[in-house]
Formats: C-alpha cells, sequence, structure tokens
C-alpha cells in the first residue's frame, strides 16, 4: 500500500484525530483518580488529627499517650506528640521521629503558630502524609499532635488505575486503529474504483460501469462517472458517425466536379447541349459543397459559444412574412402555396430578428423540399401562458414514428437517397434546433404519416410593448 493513498491519509487523520481526544482524557482520568485517592487518605489524616488532639490536656503527661498505640493498630497510621519547645515525647514510628528528637522544623512553625500543617514526606523511601494540630490547653498551644499516615497503599492503587487505564486506552486505539483501517478502505475503495474507471477512459475503456452502493456524495459521484462513460461512448460514437457522413458528403460533389471537370478538360462532349449540362452539374454541386461548408461551420460556431446574437424588440409577425417572401420564389417551383395567417395580438419578441428569420426560412425550405407540388404551407401564431408559439405546418408525406426521435441529428435523413437526391445538406434541422436554444426558445415536432408534420416553435413573449419587457 502506498504511504500517500488516501487510505493512509483518512486512516491517519482519523486515528490522530482519535488520539487528540483520547490522551487528554487519560490525562484528565488519572488526575482525578489521583487527586480523589490521595484527598481521602488526607482529609481523613487530618480529621484523626483533630480529634485526637482534643483529648490531649496535658502534654508533658506521658503516660497517658499509651492509647496511640492501640489506635495506631486501629486506624492503620502513626502518632507523635511533641512539647512547646519542638521535642518529641511520644512516637510510634521511629526513626527520625525517634522520642527526644526535634520534629520537623515544616511542622514545629505553623503548629506553634497555632495552625493545623500537612505536609508530603518521605521516610527511608517510604511515603507519608503527616497531619499535625496543636494542642491547645487553656488557650495556649503546648505542643503539637502529628498523625502519620503511610500513603504507599494509594500510591499503589493509583498505579494500578493507570495500568488498567493504559490497558484500556491501548485497547481503544488498537480497536479504533481496525475500525479505522476498515472504515478507510470501504471509504477509499469506491474513490480507487473511480481513479481505475477514469484512467481506463483516459484510455478509451467505455464500457465499464461503477457499482452504486450508496445514495451519499461519493455514489453520485459514480453515478457522474458511469454518466460520463455513456456520454463520452455517445460521443465517440457521433464523431465517428459524423466523420463517416461528411466524408460521404463531402465526397459525392467532389466526385461530380473532378469526374465532369476532366470530361470537360479532355473535350470528351458531343454537343454544346452536353456541354452546358455538364457545367450546369459542376455548378450545382460547387454549391451544394459550398452550402455544406457553411453548414458546417455554422454549427461549429454554435457548438463553441462562439456564436453572437443581436436581440432587440421586434413584431413576431413581421419577421414571418420577411421569411415568407424569401421562400415564395422557391416554393412558386413547385406550385407550393404559403399560407399566413395573421395574429390578431400585437407579439413583440427580444430575440435576434435575423437568426430567428433564419430559423423559420429553415423550417419553410424544408417543408417545400420534401412536399409534394401543388400543397401548402401553413403558419400560424398563439400566445399560451406568457409564451408564443409558431406553427409551421406542411402537406407532406410525414415523418415515421421511429425517425422523429432523431431529425435533428447532424446527416440524419428519414429516406437517405431521396433527401439526397432532393439536394440537402443533411444539417439544416440540427442548425435549427441550435439556433432555436441560442435564441432561449423551444422546438417541437408533430408528424403523422400521410398527412404532414408541423414543427412548432416557442419564444418569450411580452404583449403590447412597443420597446417594453
Amino acid at each position: 500500500m502506498k504511504w500517500n493513498s488516501i487510505t493512509i491519509k483518512l486512516g491517519g487523520s482519523i486515528i490522530v484525530l482519535f488520539l487528540i481526544v483520547l490522551l487528554p482524557l487519560m490525562y484528565t482520568i488519572d488526575q482525578l483518580f489521583t487527586s480523589f485517592y490521595t484527598n481521602q487518605q488526607q482529609k481523613q489524616t487530618e480529621y484523626f488529627a483533630a480529634q485526637y488532639s482534643t483529648m490531649i490536656t496535658d502534654v508533658e503527661d506521658v503516660n497517658s499517650y499509651h492509647m496511640f498505640d492501640m489506635l495506631s493498630d486501629l486506624i492503620n497510621a502513626d502518632f507523635l506528640v511533641f512539647n512547646k519547645n519542638g521535642v518529641i515525647l511520644r512516637s510510634t514510628i521511629g526513626t527520625s521521629f525517634k522520642e527526644g528528637n526535634k520534629v520537623l522544623p515544616e511542622l514545629f512553625h505553623p503548629i506553634v503558630q497555632n495552625r493545623p500543617v500537612g505536609i508530603e514526606y518521605k521516610e527511608t523511601g517510604q511515603p507519608l502524609f503527616l497531619a499535625g494540630k496543636p494542642i491547645v490547653v487553656e488557650g495556649q498551644v503546648n505542643g503539637g499532635l502529628v498523625v502519620v499516615s503511610n500513603t504507599e497503599g494509594v500510591q499503589k492503587s493509583i498505579m494500578e488505575v493507570r495500568k488498567w487505564l493504559f490497558i484500556s486506552a491501548f485497547g481503544a486505539l488498537f480497536t479504533a486503529i481496525g475500525f479505522t483501517y476498515f472504515i478507510s478502505r470501504r471509504l477509499s475503495s469506491p474513490l480507487l474504483q473511480m481513479e481505475k474507471a477514469a484512467r481506463g477512459m483516459a484510455r478509451g475503456e467505455l464500457s465499464a460501469a461503477l457499482p452504486v452502493t450508496t445514495r451519499d456524495e461519493v455514489g453520485t459521484l459514480a453515478i457522474a462517472i458511469n454518466d460520463l462513460g455513456q456520454e463520452l461512448k455517445q460521443y465517440r460514437t457521433n464523431r465517428s458517425e459524423f466523420f463517416a457522413n461528411i466524408s460521404h458528403e463531402l465526397r459525392t460533389p467532389i466526385s461530380y466536379i473532378a469526374g465532369y471537370s476532366e470530361v470537360l478538360r479532355k473535350g470528351m462532349i458531343e454537343s454544346e447541349k452536353e456541354k452546358q449540362q455538364y457545367a450546369a452539374i459542376i455548378e450545382d454541386e460547387s454549391k451544394r459543397l459550398t452550402a455544406l461548408i457553411n453548414d458546417l461551420f455554422e454549427l461549429a460556431k454554435m457548438e463553441e459559444g462562439k456564436f453572437e446574437l443581436y436581440p432587440e424588440w421586434v413584431q413576431a409577425d413581421d419577421v414571418l412574412k420577411s421569411a415568407i417572401a424569401k421562400a415564395r420564389l422557391k416554393a412558386a417551383g413547385k406550385k407550393i402555396g404559403i399560407i399566413f395567417d395573421t395574429s390578431s395580438e400585437s407579439l413583440m419578441l427580444y430575440i435576434d430578428p435575423v437568426r430567428l428569420e433564419q430559423v423559420i426560412l429553415n423550417i419553410i425550405e424544408n417543408a417545400i423540399r420534401y412536399s409534394e407540388p401543388e400543397r401548402n404551407i401553413h403558419l400560424y401564431t398563439r400566445i399560451e401562458k406568457e409564451q408564443v408559439f409558431i406553427h409551421v405546418k406542411d402537406e407532406g408525406a410525414g415523418i415515421p414514428k421511429e425517425d422523429l426521435p432523431f431529425i435533428f441529428e447532424r446527416f440524419y435523413r428519414v429516406e437517405k437517397s431521396r433527401s439526397r437526391a432532393l439536394g440537402g445538406t443533411g444539417l439544416g434541422l440540427a442548425i435549427v434546433k441550435n439556433l432555436v436554444e441560442q435564441l432561449n426558445g423551444g422546438i417541437q415536432v408533430e408528424s403523422e404519416t400521410g398527412k404532414g408534420t408541423t414543427f412548432i416553435l416557442s419564444f418569450p413573449v411580452a404583449r403590447n410593448a412597443g420597446g417594453e419587457g
């Protein structure tokens, strides 16, 4: 496992956080137990000193101190009594607290000043706590009583508590490490799978799908990567189809131009009429090639976001009439009538009029191209829910239901051979859809085989607005 892997980083971060919480907690618990045990013993020792110091009425009466031998065994503590000169009169301890010795200065000075005292002291390596009280007779300090308790038992208890505290802490730490490793692996495993999938996508492996096991951010990311893979796969398929289509579309007019140019260059013609016919074919194919290239540039600009619009307030009917006027000559060639039902309302659109006219003209010309002679094309508008809807309806053969979802794709043709014979580039409706989206509009298509097709455009509308929004 790599040291810079996300499992190590995540696990290490959790363990560090755990230690930051655990160590102060251990210290606090240790201090609480130490303070509790020590205070309990010290308070008990001070209590005995306070109680028994009041029982002494004559400091110099050494014979009365025999009771301390019995009390020493009873309360597991030692006693020593000293007079006002600091000389120890009675002691159950021995060593440096022998009878006749001077009491410790740190005990003597506070007591002769009628103040209680408590100190920690080590006697031959033994930890002791000494609690001293003054012996007051008739208002005068005549000496002091010191109760001595051995704190070794308390220290052992504290060490025992510390031992179990450390055992518990290490147990908790190792449990946390195991749990953290499990959680880190569980959290990082999907991320590592995503990394593997992303690298596979970079190599062109787009078929693998990530399992989605959760509904959190990791699961959402897995879904997004799966969607990205599908999009890339679709893009690659579309790109291959696009290059195949564009190669075919370019090859056809170029082949015609090259072939008939060669015929003309070599003089392989029998009459002037044949020459004019070949020249006309070259001219038509050149125009078709130019139109195809122009359409490709137009689509490329739209998809790259380099398409500029110049919106202004315009009457929708004026734009429609302009498009119809430009299409009438082509429609007249097939004796097709264009019928426009003018709206009774003033429909104002804040839109680029040139591009809107281009959309309408493309749809009308498409209807003319695929309609039989002596048919009609109907244009009309309606308003609904602050939207203006523009309908362009033809009386053509219609579009099969299975082809409807694909008609806005580049180079898609419902009837392949017939469409090419009619001179279309296969990009017209793709351009229309992109233009409508650029104009913040929508486009729908309804068609019934044998009865015709209706294209429905929708744009936001402002009513009666000679420039109002």
